[in-house]
């Protein structure tokens, strides 16, 4: 196949191997950790369950052998754990009283990921699976041909492989001067995003359809944006995890001679949120997958209503709240590239920023998601 993707394979290795070796959801159980901040998700994915198991009805039971389950992007803490016990229970209510078949759950994420931590917290002997870990990239093929029976990404596939190296060169007209996303930011620099999601999209669905048997079910949830939105419009006020307030904490930063603008402008967060036109663009090209449904769900949920009101009362623990959560899964990211006492000021400079801007932009319980079902033709 001449657009086969082999393990490895990748154009601009070196800036790919340097997210990948860095990479990594904050590890641990502290108050920053992602496990202790990792609700949301989990909220959201309980909301979209029963896409999930509409989808799960059209697949095809492989004739004998286990089913075999990928996570991929399953980081730590409860949420994958969760997640992958639904969908056993999920697939053992499909066999209508016929013998059950056996399952094996493979949890993937980048080798830097916290797999000590994720294993920890199994049941052991009494998992109702088979367990394995699989370290690397969901942009490169990880397992064996025709595989994989159920595949399922939440909340990760808005994660690009590397920040495009045009918008990081001081010479290039794409250079994202005095920002650190594209939210809100000029247009050009975030249309090269848009290709380097496209190129990462595009990658992704051949690295899949390679790995799944005919017949398998793949799911999709991540972060996303409304069709008619540009996409340097990533994010609507109030839901920002980033917005101006992380923004005006690394100018802070800059003002106050701690960091260099020139340090400042080389941190890029790797984050592109696609809409379903654009999803639909690489899962059309891949020509492997049959769309059982494919949509931009906005409105999404991620606490419930009672949550939100206690999350909201105290600006000063909102604002808490927010830094840990964002810290939890850009802080290695952070500390990398200006080290841990320079990311400490930030992430302090940050709080205050988000407790100053919470009363003039109020958060929002809701998010935007794109979501797919599709099938293994």
């Amino acid at each position: 196949m001449e657009n086969e993707v082999k393990p490895g394979e990748r154009e601009n290795e070196n800036s790919f191997a340097q997210q990948h070796e860095i990479l990594h959801m904050y590890p641990g159980n502290g108050d920053e950790s992602y496990a202790a901040n990792s609700t949301r998700q989990r909220y959201v994915f309980h909301v979209l369950q029963p896409l999930f198991q509409a989808a799960t009805e059209k697949l095809t039971f492989p004739k004998e052998g286990p089913i075999r389950i990928a996570d991929l992007g399953c980081a730590t803490g409860l949420n994958t754990i969760l997640n992958v016990n639904f969908v056993v229970r999920t697939l053992r209510n499909l066999c209508n009283g016929t013998t059950v078949p056996e399952f094996q759950a493979f949890f993937s994420d980048l080798p830097s990921n916290d797999f000590n931590g994720l294993f920890n917290l199994m049941e052991g002997p009494k998992q109702p699976y088979f367990v394995a870990g699989v370290p690397g990239s969901f942009y490169h093929v990880l397992f064996p041909s025709s595989s994989i029976h159920v595949c399922f990404s939440i909340m990760a596939l808005h994660w690009i492989s590397q920040v495009p190296e045009a918008v990081l060169l001081k010479d290039s007209p794409f250079y994202n001067r005095g920002r650190v996303w594209i939210n809100r930011g000029r247009e050009e620099v975030a249309d090269i995003y848009y290709k380097q999601s496209q190129k990462d999209l595009s990658a992704f669905m051949r690295c899949r359809a390679e790995e799944m048997a005919a017949g398998g079910v793949l799911f999709l949830c991540l972060m996303g944006r409304p069709d008619t939105s540009h996409p340097a419009q990533q994010v609507s006020m109030g839901s920002e995890f980033c917005g101006q307030d992380f923004e005006d904490a690394w100018d802070d930063l800059v003002k106050e001679g701690i960091i260099s603008m020139d340090l400042r402008d080389s941190f890029n967060l790797p984050w592109y949120f696609p809409n379903a036109i654009e999803l639909r663009e690489a899962v059309e090209k891949s020509g492997s997958f049959d769309i059982e449904r494919l949509e931009v769900c906005e409105g999404v949920p991620c606490m419930s209503e009672e949550e939100f009101v206690e999350w909201t009362k105290d600006p000063a623990m909102f604002a808490k709240d927010k830094v840990n959560l964002v810290k939890s899964f850009i802080g290695c990211l952070v500390e990398a590239h200006i080290g841990i006492k320079c990311a400490d000021d930030l992430f302090k400079r940050f709080h205050q920023r988000a407790e100053a801007l919470f009363h003039t932009c109020p958060p929002s319980r809701f998010v935007t998601c794109t979501v797919a079902s599709l099938i293994r033709k």
